[in-house]
This record gives structure tokens, sequence and C-alpha cells, in this order.
């Protein structure tokens, strides 16, 4: 896939919930031609194989370019009730979450330069595939070998992600690959700041340190044809309140990063990503819409739980509000158009509506990016 990095501006990171799902596939095909999208494969909900995720990543990019990883995240264990649990039930979830954890435990096994998980890459010929690794320090030679057998295998664009945890013997790697490929910007450097919206400066620090640091580990010529993308999301827990303005930090960390790297913009598509700690499913649910704007999101929560109202009060709430511009002209838009006027026929579930806002989002960040960027409009 012959992919030139720097002619994106927008790199939105998406894990396979059903959510992300609706979020992406209802963009338009101009939208989808307007981004590179990073897909991390994940569960996409509790007791789904891991073919189920490879099945749905094929029916989602058919044969649009994109960035393949894999999410570390484990599937987690079954749940279990305090008071006549169902142990049968019990029994199939947790078999099925294993199935799962053996799956991921395989595609990290780093023998033979993480063959499993280039085996698993070559079913998607328009990937980019995204390094693995879980100890740079030790698996040096190993991360070396997936690059050059994944580029023999004709991908030639290559990715490597680093986040805060991540060991420092991999710039050195980093070094090493860039020296294997013909150009240095046949490899995209991600680096993720996480998600949250405490310690921005600290987190836009180690953005700058580390792509200094894989300077450092180049050619100086390698260096200025390296493209980077700061990656981190602001979108957690909205305040509580019926409406609120809540607005985003993403652009403050990305600005600050920016101030010696020219830094692409990648997010996670507006979606706070939970850390489960077993697969318990709480009963309660209240509605929230949410409106994205360039730098905020229009947030509002219904106070009733368990209240489909809550979907159509929320809906005239957001767009009847002054805080409201009004510019999202997408699926996402028109869904909150229709409940609006009171229709909310076979979108009366939370997954819909978080797959609005990511879908609004997404394309709202776009045009903000390209305008950030000195792109302009698309």
């Amino acid at each position: 896939m012959q992919v030139d990095f720097s002619q994106y501006y927008y790199f939105p990171c998406l894990q396979c919930s059903e959510p992300e799902q609706i979020g992406y596939s209802e963009l338009t095909n101009e939208d989808k031609d307007a981004i590179l999208p990073i897909i991390e494969l994940s569960q996409i909900k509790y007791e789904a194989s891991f073919e189920e995720t490879v099945a749905v990543i094929s029916s989602m990019l058919q044969d649009r370019p994109f960035v393949l990883d894999l999410s570390k995240d484990r599937a987690p264990p079954a749940y279990v009730a305090k008071n006549n649990p169902d142990h049968a039930r019990i029994a199939r979830i947790q078999a099925a979450q294993d199935a799962y954890n053996q799956a991921l435990t395989s595609l990290l096994t780093p023998t033979d330069g993480f063959s499993t998980w280039r085996t698993l890459v070559a079913n998607f010929p328009n990937a980019i595939p995204v390094l693995q690794f879980t100890d740079p320090e030790t698996q040096s030679n190993q991360i070396l070998r997936q690059a050059a057998q994944l580029s023999k295998d004709g991908y030639a664009r290559l990715a490597v992600r680093i986040t805060q945890e991540t060991n420092e013997a991999l710039f050195s790697v980093i070094g090493q690959i860039a020296a294997i490929l013909d150009s240095a910007s046949q490899l995209l450097i991600i680096i993720d700041c996480g998600q949250g919206r405490q310690r921005i400066s600290e987190r836009a620090e180690f953005a700058k340190l580390a792509i200094a640091r894989i300077h450092e580990e180049m050619e100086p010529s390698q260096a200025l044809v390296l493209t980077a993308v700061c990656l981190n999301d602001s979108y957690t827990s909205p305040p509580d309140g019926i409406l609120k303005l809540y607005e985003s930090c993403s652009w403050h960390l990305w600005s600050q990063a920016s101030e010696k790297f020219p830094f692409l913009f990648g997010d996670y598509g507006s979606n706070y990503r939970y850390k489960k700690t077993n697969t318990f499913m709480p009963g309660d649910w209240k509605a929230q819409v949410v409106y994205p704007m360039e730098e905020a999101w229009l947030v509002y929560k219904h106070p009733d739980a368990q209240d489909a109202q809550g979907w159509i009060e929320g809906a005239k709430a957001v767009l009847d509000s002054p805080s409201c511009d009004k510019k999202n002209e997408c699926w996402g838009s028109e869904l909150l158009a229709k409940a609006k006027s009171g229709n909310i026929d076979g979108v009366g579930s939370a997954r819909f509506w978080h797959g609005a806002k990511i879908n609004m989002h997404i394309h709202r960040q776009i045009r903000h990016a390209q305008a950030k960027l000195g792109g302009g409009e698309p």
C-alpha cells in the first residue's frame, strides 16, 4: 500500500466496539477517504471471538488503507454474582474470554519475528501494520526481524506505537528499522499520550522527548522525512448535569507537543475507553446525547434511568442550545435531528448514540485538523 502519510491531517484511533463500528461505518465515502484510521483489533463485546473481530475489520475497511494495530487489553474475567451465581453461564462466558486471550497471547509471542502477528496481517493487504512488542529491551532482534519480514512480504509502509510505558530500548530499534527501509518516510511514528484531562503539559513533554530521542537514532536526512502523529483523547466522563459544554484538551496537548516538531493529529474518536475488571453489565442506564464541535462537546445527560424519552429530550436540548453551532452535516447530526422531531425508530439503544457522537466527532475533526495544520477545508 503506497501511502503518503503527510497527505493526511487526522488519524482517528478506533477499536472494534459496536459504537465505534457504527461511527466509522456511517461516515460518507468522502470522509473515509480523508482519514487514515488507526484500527486496534479488540474484543467487540463480551464472549465475542477474535475471529469475529477480524471479520468486522475486513467488512469495515474493505479496500481502504488503514493502520492495523492490536489492543493489548485482555478480555476481562466472567462476573460472578455474590448471590445465586449461574455457574453454567459463568463457565460459558469464561471459556469465550479465555479463548480470546489465548489468541491475543499468541499474536504477541515474539518467536520468528512475531510470525503469528505477521500471518494475521497477511489477511489485510491494504493495511499498514504496527510493529508488535511487549518488551523492546529483550525483543529487539525479533522486532527488527518483524519489520524486515513485513517489508519482504510487500508491506512498504510500517508503523511503530510508543506510549509513556514503552521501554526506551525501543528508540535504538526504531533507528535500525529506519536504516533498513528505503526511506524513513515509509515509517509512521505514533506517539500515544493516552486519554485523560490531567497532566496535559507533562504528556506533551513526553511526546517532544520521544520524537527527539528517535531523531538521535537517525541520520539527519532520515529525520527530515519522518512522519509522526501525536495521539491523545480528552473525552472521559462528562460532568454531571443535564446540559454541559465540555471542553476538549486534545488540541492544547497537540499544540504544546508540536513546538519543535510538526506532529499530525490523532485521537480516540472521542470514545472513552473503560478499563474493565470483569464482564459485569450494569442494569441501569441514562440517555446521553453529545454534539461534537471543534474543540468541545455539548453533552446532555438525562436525569432518569432507563428512559428512552431521554434521547428525544436530549436531542432537543442540544440542538436548541445557543452553544450548539450546528455545523455537523453527517449521519450523526441527522440522527439527532430526527430524534428532536420525536423519531427514534431503530435507534433506541445507547450504542447508536455513542456511534453518533463518534461519527460527528470524526466528521468535524477532519475539517478542523486541516484548518489547524494549514491545509484548509477538504
